[in-house]
């Protein structure tokens, strides 16, 4: 294996997704991790292009006044956090400054960033694996930063809820005491697979699901969990076991079964001072923070200022309804499209939750209804993946003729490409950008674009 070549460098900014930029002595860009602007550090460069470098800091040899300690002693091992080596306040400074240079097309300044409520123990969902240690004990963690097959152990972990740390304890000296086998992803023996707890963090209810390798029909499983269950009801709503025979690493179920309490738990939001309420069931989406969801889709409604109770809206990538539901009490009609159907599902169960009756639930891809439907709108929601939305449907809202677009994204990169190709093909124009921090400790960041035609 080649020995990477060590350099010294300088850093020069962070840049999304949160890596740092340094130059070599050459001017070649060379990006790397864990830097502030204005240390140097030597650099082991794993990666060499023509056009850019990669590595890994070895050594700060100046560090910066800002660098704080990290929280957790498992930062720069564990992939769940990126930030920690700069304080709260900092970490908003160089997201601003990123979602900013992404958005320099702009002839508009992006706001000040919305901080989060919280900036540790803030999320309300989290997923866990449960692993097999270096001494063949059973453990549970979460992915080391760069691996598949590796985990970091859990405790310790300061971004998810604190509710979440005494059923973790539980739940690994249960599988300990019993001695369960760990999943293992290369040969796809063993029975425990994943963790996944949520929580209602403004109703103060906490779900448990147990992911295990599927049993063998005709096996006899007796009542595996029963211990376990009557050790975690004190602090949970809702208990689950899901089976799992697929291959792939994520959480999918095969059998659902409920172990104990209710089918789902109730989360509630407040915004614009009016209460809303949303069941989570095991696979439903909701937000992963919920004090500064309320925040988020208060930017999002101050953004429409509707003031017309005869408008409609199209809410796209719908999700379980919760923008649109939150929207429905200023506005004639909403329409809601979400490509999952069990997702649409949900959408309807909170609509009526909350005594909704103004919206329209259609189960199909955008890309699909966008081009197969002829409707009058008035303003246009839209909340994409990662991977932000596709010419076609770029192409299809423009169509629409909306007053006012507002693109809620997850990634600035995505958005900028999009707004720059709103903008090259009709007449919208960005009228405001707001960051909202949904993510801290991490790179990540939410968005809130506001378009309206020119």
């Amino acid at each position: 294996m080649k020995i990477p070549k060590v350099i010294t460098a300088v850093a020069e900014k962070i840049v999304f997704p949160g890596r740092t930029l340094a130059r070599c002595s050459d001017g070649v860009a060379l990006f790397t991790e864990g830097l502030i602007p204005g240390e140097t550090a030597e650099i082991a460069v794993y990666k060499n292009k023509k056009t850019f470098r990669e590595g890994d800091v070895i050594k700060v040899i100046s560090p910066s006044d800002k660098r704080v300690a990290p929280v957790c002693k498992a930062f720069g091992v564990c992939g769940g956090c990126s930030f920690q080596y700069l304080s709260y306040q900092d970490q908003l400074y160089h997201k601003h400054l990123y979602v900013s240079e992404l958005l320099n097309f702009l002839p508009l300044s992006v706001e000040s960033v919305i901080p989060s409520v919280e900036s540790l123990y803030y999320r309300n969902k989290m997923e866990f694996s449960f692993f097999t240690t270096h001494d063949g004990k059973i453990d549970l963690g979460l992915h080391r930063k760069g691996s598949f097959y590796r985990y970091s152990s859990v405790p310790p972990c300061y971004i998810l809820d604190k509710d979440f740390l005494p059923v973790i304890d539980i739940i690994k000296q249960f599988v300990c005491d019993k001695g369960f086998s760990a999943y293992n992803k290369k040969t796809h023996l063993g029975f425990m697979r994943h963790l996944v707890l949520r929580k209602a963090q403004n109703n103060n209810e906490l779900m448990v699901n147990i992911v295990t390798n599927a049993v063998t029909e005709g096996q006899d499983t007796g009542d595996i969990f029963k211990p376990l269950v009557e050790s975690l009801k004190p602090l949970c709503t809702s208990i689950y076991w899901t089976q799992n025979s697929k291959k792939s690493d994520a959480v999918i179920s095969d059998t659902l079964t409920l172990l104990h309490g209710r089918e789902y738990i109730t989360e509630k939001l407040m915004v614009n001072n009016k209460e809303y309420f949303f069941k989570v069931s095991p696979f439903s989406f909701f937000q992963t923070n919920s004090k500064t969801t309320q925040l988020l889709y208060q930017e999002v409604l101050n953004a429409l200022n509707l003031n017309n109770k005869e408008a409609v809206v199209m809410d796209l990538y719908a999700g379980t309804g919760t923008i649109g539901i939150m929207l429905s009490n200023y506005v004639k009609k909403i329409i809601s499209v979400e490509h999952l159907p069990h997702a649409v599902e949900d959408a309807r169960t909170n609509a009526a939750l909350n005594g909704v009756e103004n919206i329209e639930f259609y189960a199909d891809t955008v890309e699909k209804w966008l081009l197969n439907n002829s409707v009058s709108i008035d303003y246009i929601v839209i909340d994409p993946p990662r991977s932000g939305v596709t010419p076609k449907i770029i192409d299809s809202i423009i169509k629409l003729n909306p007053k006012k677009i507002i693109y809620v994204s997850c990634n600035p990169s995505t958005l900028a490409r999009d707004l720059q190709m709103f903008m090259g093909i009709s007449r919208y124009a960005v009228k405001s950008v707001k960051p909202v921090d949904m993510f801290p400790q991490t790179y990540h960041i939410e968005t809130v674009a506001v378009l309206e035609f020119n």
